[in-house]
């Protein structure tokens, strides 16, 4: 009786050892496949700490050369924010649709430039049209063909004035960056940003 009772505890923890086995290993699957862990993060290889823009190491050169030019325009006593608003539109959109650096469909890119009251909305958009079938990319074996931006021009920029609710910009700016890719696999070519100011920012707070 006594040998039943010892075999029966003995099930019983064995079992409650494999639920909690089964749980942790689901648990680190999915954290590793929704989220990137530190040792996916990319590498943050340069900054704008007074404007919190960061440059990550993956970016492509393209972003990287912007990112330069950002960084001598910011450092002006004086901004020039028309060259500002022209080179964030820019790299937002290269960001956006350079797909092919992203490591999942949550990686959405140009969120750093986005208005921070519209970046959770920004992301969940974007992660279920745009970036909705981009494969993981974890263990970088991903053999999907996803777009490459090669280059980007401002092919216009105006002024336009910004109203809604307690919010207003007489000095709002309207964007419309071209982009060209490695091979067109079907993503947009022409890109509409419009930017308001907060505080001594731009940031976006439409694009499409």
């Amino acid at each position: 009786m006594r040998k039943r009772k010892k075999l029966k505890k003995k099930v019983v923890i064995l079992i409650i050892l494999i639920i909690v086995l089964a749980l942790a290993v689901s648990g680190f699957i999915v954290y590793k496949t929704y989220f990137k862990s530190d040792d996916n993060k990319s590498k943050i290889i340069d900054e704008i700490p007074e404007y919190g823009y960061t440059l990550e190491a993956d970016q492509p050169k393209i972003y990287k050369d912007l990112f330069k030019k950002l960084v001598s325009v910011l450092k002006e006593e004086n901004v020039n924010e028309e060259e500002y608003a022209r080179l964030i539109s820019q790299m937002a959109a290269i960001d956006f649709y350079n797909l092919d650096n992203k490591v999942s469909k949550n990686d959405v890119g140009g969120v750093q430039f986005i208005r921070a009251k519209n970046a959770q909305n920004f992301v969940l958009e974007a992660s279920e049209t745009v970036y909705k079938y981009i494969e993981q990319d974890i263990y970088k074996k991903r053999d999907q063909k996803l777009p490459v931006v090669t280059k980007s021009e401002v092919k216009e920029i105006t002024k336009e004035p910004y109203s809604y609710k307690n919010i207003k910009d007489d000095d709002a700016y309207k964007v419309i960056v071209n982009l060209e890719y490695k091979k067109d696999l079907g993503y947009p070519n022409e890109v509409e940003i419009k930017l308001l100011h907060t505080d001594k920012k731009l940031e976006i707070y439409s694009m499409k």
